[in-house]
């Protein structure tokens, strides 16, 4: 072979060598290099992941870093603060260990005076002993267990004779029987002593109180039925382990008018007997004025009996009359039957002297009330018409009459039930040599005389006629002088020869008749004036029916007990409520004499108006009226007579109101608080236009507000909201006395507050002459 061949094929074989060694080198780094490729993508985002991280935890390092320095910050502060709490500790404990040593000092005094009472100190234990009487007799009037039970014994017994609710009692009895039965009965209470308690020691540890307390109560079932109770009572107080505690007591109490307890207060059973006394004399006139049988037998129930007996003219049958029908046709009877009829006096003695009716009224707070009146002896002169038996004659009879009657809640009057008449004939004209028929005369019957000081005014109060005298008023003597101090009288005159006031009046019977005098004098030619001369007038409420009406007399002399002569002048007009007649423009002492007539003369319009929550008071009842603003009214609203004067308008802040809904609201007395020391709320009653208890109306005239209450010592303030606080804002000027108090300045219907004096505590009456609404 040729070399040179050789050498090729080595060098072909070595070059395929190569070759071959070549790729395999290549294939090897190519694939190396893919995976650095790899490795490099991976590591770079590795590192894109850890630069992240690293950004990430330098932003928490910087953040924690901030709250470091705000934490150090705190730490500082929180360092002051316990250095302060550590120098407040220190003060508190001292205060407490001060406050230990304190205590540990009280304790002991409080140890030696239980040791006093225990083992000495008579008189200490005696004022001990009392104070335990009155708070109990206190706990009794603020009507709460909790003011009573603690001051009893375990072995406390009781003797209750009389009134309220006789008995025996133990603790347990006396608590769930007569203190139930009395708190649950009396809505409100007031308590006081007659007379200085007497306190007599039996022993060192046991003591006998003595005393007569009188409870002044308003029945739950009637409030208007007030009633006293005079107990006579004794207590007997024992130490037991060192506290003085009732162990016996007994109790005497009688039920007595308040009237008797409070001078010049007329009690409910006292306007009872007026208000029965006038219904039986309307009867009685409308039997000599010859009204027709309805006007007669106006105050009959539907079911009463009328029972007819004795001697009558031959017109007229005895017999026994059932039902309001019946009544009506035996009074027809007697008035077809007579032309003419003269009723000239009741209960005639046989002598000739008149005495009034006797009147007897019980009132019972858990039924109906009953009365009786007794008309003894009631002559008639019967001229008898034509065409009926007997024309023409004269009838002189005496008529026996006897009435009972029953108070009837849901008319709201008394109204006879049976009535018995026992009829008598006399010769006839044989009782004219009693009776006066020419001359006109009036008796004095009834009077209160005051010595009037002007700048503070009077309340004067006879029978059912009140008169007011408004500070401010003077008097006009004759030589035209005016007088700040004189005497003033409300005088009640009885009737003789007295006729009707004129022929075109002739449905009116006169009754009796009132007068004022001033000085002594009944006469035109003094005046009731303001300081300018002025006429001033009185304001005069009356308790009457309201078909009555006055008519004013003058012109005749008065010598003190007797007018005689005169005549009527001019007709009267009052303003008239539910039982109630007012009247503010007599301002001359003279006569106003009382005529019955057979039709109301006029009235208040009963309405409804609805009131609401105001000044954080609620309404717990309201009266409301519609009030003509030329007229006026009277509502006649539970223990407040409120007057709206004639002409009274009422300015809003939207015009002003001729027309409106006049309410009295009353709400509880626990609403307000106490205004003063000693003060306990009584009464809280607003006035209402239109519903509305506001600041912002104002009436052109002040209402008249009359309040039947214990009135010694009774206060009246004005509240309303002040400052965003429901309080009280005015202490408002009063009248007190004779029972009543009387308030002549409110013009805005706001609420106001009486308040009466706490009974252990003294108080005196002061009028205020703030501006009052």
């Amino acid at each position: 072979m040729d070399a040179k061949i050789v050498g090729l094929s080595v060098l072909v074989v070595i070059l395929l060598v190569a070759s071959v060694v070549g790729f395999y080198e290549y294939s090897t780094t190519s694939s190396s290099l893919a995976s650095l490729k790899t490795s490099y993508n991976s590591l770079s985002s590795t590192v894109a992941q850890q630069n992240s991280t690293i950004s990430s935890l330098q932003s928490q390092v910087s953040s924690l870093s901030s709250s470091l320095q705000n934490y150090k910050t705190q730490l500082a502060q929180a360092q002051q603060n316990a250095s302060k709490y550590q120098s407040l500790y220190m003060m508190y404990l001292s205060m407490f260990n001060q406050a230990e040593q304190n205590y540990t000092m009280y304790k002991q005094m409080y140890q030696a005076l239980l040791s006093q009472v225990s083992t000495g100190g008579a008189s200490f234990k005696e004022g001990a002993a009392l104070d335990t009487a009155f708070k109990f007799w206190d706990g009794i009037a603020i009507e709460s267990y909790a003011d009573v039970t603690p001051y009893l014994a375990n072995n406390f017994t009781a003797k209750v004779t009389g009134a309220p609710f006789p008995g025996t009692y133990t603790f347990s009895s006396f608590n769930v029987s007569w203190l139930q039965s009395f708190f649950s009965n009396y809505e409100t209470v007031y308590f006081y002593t007659t007379a200085l308690p007497t306190i007599t020691a039996m022993n060192n540890n046991t003591y006998q109180v003595n005393t007569v307390v009188q409870y002044f109560v308003a029945p739950t079932a009637d409030p208007i039925l007030l009633q006293v109770f005079n107990a006579s009572i004794s207590l007997t107080v024992q130490y037991i382990q060192g506290t003085p505690l009732i162990t016996q007591m007994t109790w005497n109490g009688n039920e007595v008018p308040p009237s008797t307890v409070i001078a010049g207060y007329p009690s409910q059973h006292s306007l009872a007997q007026w208000t029965a006394l006038s219904e039986v004399l309307s009867e009685i006139n409308g039997m000599g004025a010859e009204f027709p049988g309805q006007v007669i037998a106006q105050y009959f129930s539907p079911g009463a009996t009328l029972v007819v007996s004795g001697q009558l003219p031959p017109g007229l049958k005895a017999g026994t009359y059932t039902g309001l029908g019946n009544i009506e046709s035996f009074f027809n009877s007697w008035d077809s039957y007579s032309i003419f009829v003269l009723e000239y006096s009741q209960n005639l003695l046989p002598n000739g002297t008149a005495v009034p009716l006797n009147v007897k009224v019980v009132l019972n707070s858990s039924g109906p009330g009953t009365a009786e009146v007794i008309a003894n002896d009631t002559p008639f002169f019967l001229f008898v018409n034509q065409g009926m038996p007997g024309f023409p004659g004269i009838y002189d009879i005496h008529v026996n009459m006897v009435s009972y009657l029953m108070y009837n809640s849901t008319s709201a009057e008394w109204q006879i039930v049976k009535q018995t008449m026992n009829v008598s004939e006399v010769p006839s004209l044989s009782d004219t040599v009693y009776y006066n028929l020419n001359t006109p005369t009036f008796n004095v019957i009834g009077e209160q005389t005051v010595m009037v000081n002007a700048t503070q005014g009077a309340i004067l109060r006879v029978g059912p006629v009140m008169t007011v005298l408004k500070p401010g008023t003077f008097a006009e003597l004759p030589n035209g002088n005016l007088s700040a101090l004189y005497n003033f009288s409300l005088i009640l005159l009885s009737t003789q020869a007295v006729l009707p006031p004129a022929t075109d009046y002739t449905n009116l019977t006169p009754t009796y008749a009132f007068a004022f005098a001033i000085n002594g004098q009944i006469s035109p030619a003094y005046s009731l004036v303001n300081q300018s001369k002025g006429a001033d007038p009185a304001i005069t409420v009356v308790y009457a029916p309201d078909t009555w009406t006055s008519w004013t007399w003058f012109g005749g002399t008065f010598n003190g007990t007797t007018y005689v002569g005169g005549s009527y002048k001019f007709a009267d007009h009052w303003i008239y409520g539910n039982g109630v007649m007012v009247n503010n423009q007599f301002f001359k002492p003279v006569i106003w004499i009382f005529e019955a007539g057979s039709a109301p003369q006029g009235g208040t319009q009963a309405s409804t108006a609805s009131v609401s929550t105001v000044f954080g008071l609620t309404p717990i009842n309201s009266y409301t009226a519609l009030i003509n603003s030329q007229q006026g009214g009277v509502i006649v609203a539970g223990n407040i007579i409120t007057v709206v004067q004639p002409g009274t308008t009422i300015s809003t802040p939207v015009g002003i109101l001729n027309n409106y809904n006049f309410s009295v609201v009353f709400y509880a007395p626990q609403n307000v608080t106490s205004p003063s020391p000693g003060q306990v709320p009584s009464l809280v009653f607003a006035y209402a236009i239109n519903g509305n208890v506001t600041f912002s109306y104002t009436a052109s005239k002040p209402f008249i507000t009359i309040i039947t209450t214990p009135s010694m010592g009774a206060q009246m303030w004005t509240w309303g909201n002040k400052n965003g606080v429901n309080q009280y804002i005015f202490h408002d000027p009063l009248l007190v006395g004779n029972g009543v108090v009387i308030n002549l300045s409110f013009i805005k219907p706001v609420p106001w507050v009486l308040t009466l004096p706490n009974m252990g505590m003294t108080s005196t009456s002061t009028s205020s002459g703030r501006t009052s609404y």
